[in-house]
């Protein structure tokens, strides 16, 4: 396929309706199939030439319909088939062939090497296509295809509970925003912050609540997050739980006490304000690409 060719074919609208009745963030969705943001949205908005080939966008939009439980059927009638970019073989098998001298014995040979170079590229391509669609559900997109950029993600994740990131609808009840009140109820206790390559900082256990304030100071919970602008946040409580996973604004703040451990996943890490028993905790040396990972004992 050429160039002009992949500008000119329409985005797979399908792809992305399907993420956004699923609820799920785009950065939640690269961060559970572990491949870098830009390449989810260059797929959904048909910017096909950024990608590596159509083999790769095919496959990552499969990936993308399996995770959202979705038929892969009419997301794929959408994106050019990977058999588009041998357009220009036909052409080289249906040139003219070349004769080349007679030899001693008086046969004449034919010069195929062109057509016996479109052929080999033609089994390349089909057999790499074969491969990526028999691959198995469960492998990591980012562990073979792009091996430097594991945990490459940026803007506004979702969080991740161990090894792979869990998205689960809010348990009701579990988390509940007011407007106006601060973060009430606590109860002491021990526990600790940790997160890869870091030493543990110690906490105090509250009752788990959330508080969306405006001016209201962040109480002493065991773990408070507070927003100074627009990210994406995950908590997943000790017993595998989503507690929550929205869009926090500027203002809003949450109050997590009563469930530890809880694993959170910043998505825009340098616009949270993150406190670990009152006390702040720093969380952008643990940012990667703004995403910030951790955990609270």
């Amino acid at each position: 396929m050429t160039e002009s060719t992949m500008h000119e074919t329409v985005a797979p609208v399908r792809l992305r309706r399907a993420r956004e009745e699923a609820g799920l963030h785009i950065v939640a969705l690269a961060s559970a199939l572990k491949v870098p943001v830009h390449k989810l949205e260059a797929l959904e908005e048909g910017r096909y030439d950024e990608l590596p080939d159509m083999v790769f966008a095919r496959a990552l939009a499969s990936s993308v319909c399996r995770h959202l439980q979705v038929d892969p059927g009419p997301v794929l009638d959408e994106i050019p088939h990977p058999d588009a970019t041998l357009g220009e073989i036909p052409r080289a098998i249906s040139a003219p062939f070349r004769t080349s001298a007679v030899d001693l014995g008086g046969s004449a040979a034919v010069g195929s090497g062109g057509m016996k170079k479109a052929a080999w590229l033609a089994g390349v391509l089909v057999l790499a296509a074969v491969v990526v669609m028999l691959l198995p559900e469960n492998m990591p997109w980012s562990g073979w295809l792009t091996p430097a950029v594991q945990n490459d993600v940026v803007a506004e994740p979702v969080s991740s509970a161990s090894e792979t990131p869990v998205v689960a609808p809010l348990l009701q009840g579990a988390v509940a925003p007011t407007q106006g009140e601060a973060p009430v109820s606590e109860s002491p206790g021990e526990g600790a912050v940790s997160a890869p390559g870091n030493d543990t900082v110690p906490a105090v256990s509250t009752a788990d609540t959330a508080a969306a304030t405006g001016d209201a100071p962040v109480a002493a919970g065991l773990l408070v997050l507070t927003a100074r602008g627009d990210s994406w946040v995950e908590v997943t409580n000790g017993h595998g739980a989503v507690v929550v996973q929205r869009m926090m604004r500027a203002g809003d703040a949450l109050d997590f006490s009563t469930s530890p451990p809880y694993t959170v996943v910043l998505g825009r890490a340098d616009q949270v304000d993150v406190s670990v028993r009152g006390k702040p905790f720093d969380v952008l040396p643990l940012a990667r690409n703004s995403v910030a990972r951790f955990e609270v004992k």
